[in-house]
């Protein structure tokens, strides 16, 4: 028999959801709209067939990202979602043997690149009523400690986590020589402060940032790494040529270049939606997760998760259905009022159901 990993063959991965398409899509964090109509339109004619036979150049790219992040271009790379990305943090900075400390529940490819990469999994859960102590995550560092992940703000929970509570993790990890990763992928739908300025501050930090959500290019992939020269230059050691391709870096580019119209309108959608869904829920007395993200845990009144989730389905309305540490909580994506109203009224009728 040929070689195979012991720790890949090992594992045990589940494939995503697909056939979506023609459904109202509340169940993965996506933007059901998409990018705005006037931004693609702007990128799509400029895409060439020329443009498409020639290997992608990264350098403008990353070079006005990170003039619009304020730090230099040799603390920045790339890579095609962060979702590789969180698997590049395991595969340079994860010692075989070491713990890696998550949250629990969080985000799960941290655990599973983790288990791929030969790291011990020590996940810290959530206190009653889904509340994170930091102290539980502090004591949970220590030398045999090897990456502590940070989901700032946490997915699914929703909770964030200060400046002053990031810097203190980043401190215990740093005398134990562990690697800190701090996933932002729902920054921009928070006001919490961004630890971008960690990074030159202390070197066993990492941030990780998409352009999936609040950007609207998850069919795309773009993902970033931010952290000091030295250990972006070993990602770079890992990563391979060519990753990201030329379609996605110039919608990239325009995204930075229209950013602060592209914020605006979608962070006044993600408002109003996010108003209206938690008045309504509130008005009915429903019990959700206070939340940080674009996205909401909710429990059900009157069916369980299950049932509600496919007789959504049923009205052309996708949403998660919570399992392992949500489980019985339906995760519903918050975006813009109409899908909020939308997926309130079929829950209105799925509720006058029962009663009659």
């Amino acid at each position: 028999m040929v070689y195979v990993d012991p720790y890949v063959k090992s594992a045990f991965r589940k494939k995503q959801p697909e056939g979506r398409g023609g459904f109202i899509r509340l169940d993965q964090n996506e933007n059901p709209d998409g990018l705005p109509r006037w931004l693609f339109d702007e990128v799509m004619k400029d895409i060439t067939p020329e443009m498409l036979g020639m290997y992608p150049e990264e350098g403008p790219f990353i070079e006005k990202y990170s003039k619009m992040i304020g730090i230099p271009a040799s603390q920045v790379t790339i890579t095609d979602g962060s979702v590789v990305a969180m698997g590049y943090m395991m595969k340079v900075f994860g010692e075989p043997g070491k713990d890696l400390v998550v949250v629990r529940p969080t985000f799960n490819m941290y655990g599973a690149y983790g288990a791929l990469n030969g790291m011990k999994l020590r996940e810290v859960p959530y206190r009653d009523g889904y509340r994170m102590d930091i102290g539980d995550i502090l004591s949970s560092i220590d030398d045999n400690t090897g990456i502590v992940v940070l989901v700032n703000p946490n997915m699914p929970i929703g909770n964030s986590y200060s400046p002053e509570e990031v810097e203190a993790v980043v401190k215990k990890a740093a005398e134990h020589g562990a690697m800190v990763v701090i996933d932002e992928a729902y920054h921009y739908f928070s006001d919490t402060q961004s630890s971008v300025p960690l990074i030159s501050k202390y070197d066993n930090v990492a941030v990780l940032r998409t352009f999936s959500k609040m950007f609207s290019l998850a069919g795309l992939r773009l993902g970033i790494v931010m952290s000091n020269e030295e250990n972006i230059r070993c990602v770079n050691n890992w990563r391979p040529h060519y990753t990201v391709n030329a379609v996605t870096l110039a919608f990239g580019e325009a995204v930075v270049d229209n950013i602060d119209r592209l914020l605006k309108e979608e962070s006044e959608k993600f408002a109003r939606g996010m108003e209206y869904i938690t008045g309504w829920l509130d008005s009915r007395g429903y019990y959700y997760v206070p939340s940080s993200g674009c996205f909401l845990c909710i429990r059900p009144k009157h069916r369980d998760a299950a049932y509600i989730t496919e007789e959504l389905k049923k009205r052309n309305i996708l949403i998660l259905c919570g399992g392992n540490n949500i489980e019985g909580l339906l995760r519903l994506t918050v975006w813009d009022e109409k899908y909020m109203r939308m997926f309130a009224d079929a829950m209105d009728a799925i509720d006058r159901e029962r009663s009659q």
